[in-house]
C-alpha cells in the first residue's frame, strides 16, 4: 500500500528563457488502494470476500458493512478543501438500479469523526467527491470543534447498499484530498553558462521537499535534490540541470 502526500508544482518553460505554459497543482492522496489492507471490519465486511491487488481493494459481501485503517503517523492534510473517492461497483440489480452507498470517514486526532456519504450508486466506475466542510453526518464531535486537517489520525470506509439486499463488489481505487494551493514561486532565474537553475518557492514549515526534472516530459522525472527542509514559509535552492538549456522541473513536498 502506498499512503502519502504529495503536493507539487511543475514548471513547463523552457530554461534557457523562452516561456512556455506553467502550472500548479496539489493533493493529498491517503491511499491508492495498492496492497491495501484495513486495519479492522465490521458487519458484513466480516465475511466478505476481500481481495487486495495492486490496482483496488474490492469487497464483496451483501448489507452494510465497514472498517478502518489507522494513519501514522497523522497525516498533515492543512488547506485542503474537498474529498475526492474513486471506486467501481458491480451487482445484480437492473442497469441504473442503486446497489452501494459509499462512505468515507475522517478521523482526526482530538476524535472529531466526520462521514462523508454517497448513496445510491448505480454499477459503473464513479468519482465521488465533497466539500471537506460539509460532512453528510457527524457521529463524534471530538474534543475540539470542527476536523482538524492537520492531524488526521484515521479513515473508514464503509458501504451502506440502503434497500439494495443482494450481493455487490466494490472496488476501492483512490482516495484523495484536493483543493490546497500549490507552492507559488516567488522568484526564478537561470544562468547557461553554469546551467544552474535557482528557485523560490512558498513552502510550508517543518516540511520537506524534493526537486525532480525531465528534459521533456516525455521522460519520467526523476530526483535532483532530495530531503530538502523548508525555510519556513519561504524556501530556496539552485540545482544544476542536466541537459542545459531546456526542461522541466517539479517541486514535490514530500
Amino acid at each position: 500500500m502506498r499512503k502519502h502526500t504529495s503536493r507539487q508544482v511543475i514548471f513547463a518553460m523552457a530554461l534557457a528563457g523562452s516561456s512556455l505554459p506553467s502550472y500548479r497543482q496539489a493533493e493529498t492522496i491517503l491511499t491508492m488502494f495498492d496492497n491495501f489492507n484495513l486495519d479492522g471490519v465490521f458487519s458484513s465486511w466480516v465475511s466478505a470476500t476481500i481481495d487486495s491487488q495492486a490496482n483496488g481493494y474490492s469487497i464483496t459481501a451483501s448489507g452494510y458493512g465497514s472498517g478502518y485503517k489507522a494513519l501514522t503517523p497523522n497525516i498533515d492534510a492543512t488547506g485542503e478543501t474537498n474529498i475526492e473517492l474513486t471506486v467501481s461497483v458491480t451487482g445484480a440489480g437492473s442497469p441504473g438500479s442503486p446497489v452501494s452507498g459509499p462512505i468515507v470517514s475522517l478521523v482526526d486526532a482530538d476524535g472529531t469523526f466526520y462521514n462523508y456519504a454517497w448513496y445510491g450508486q448505480p454499477q459503473g466506475t464513479h468519482v465521488l467527491r465533497a466539500s471537506l466542510s460539509a460532512p453528510t453526518f457527524t457521529s463524534a464531535a471530538g474534543s475540539v470543534p470542527s476536523l482538524d486537517m492537520s492531524k488526521l489520525a484515521f479513515f473508514h470506509l464503509q458501504d451502506d447498499p440502503g434497500a439494495y439486499s443482494g450481493q455487490y463488489t466494490i472496488t476501492f481505487q483512490l482516495l484523495r484530498l484536493t483543493g490546497a494551493p500549490g507552492p507559488s514561486i516567488t522568484a526564478q532565474s537561470y544562468n547557461p553558462d553554469t546551467q544552474q537553475f535557482s528557485l523560490t518557492w512558498t513552502s510550508l514549515p517543518a516540511k520537506n521537499y524534493t526537486v525532480l526534472y525531465s528534459p521533456d516530459l516525455a521522460t519520467a522525472f526523476s530526483p535532483l535534490l532530495t530531503d530538502l527542509p523548508s525555510g519556513g514559509s519561504s524556501t530556496s535552492i539552485s540545482v544544476t540541470v542536466p541537459s542545459g538549456d531546456a526542461g522541466f522541473l517539479r517541486i514535490q513536498q514530500q
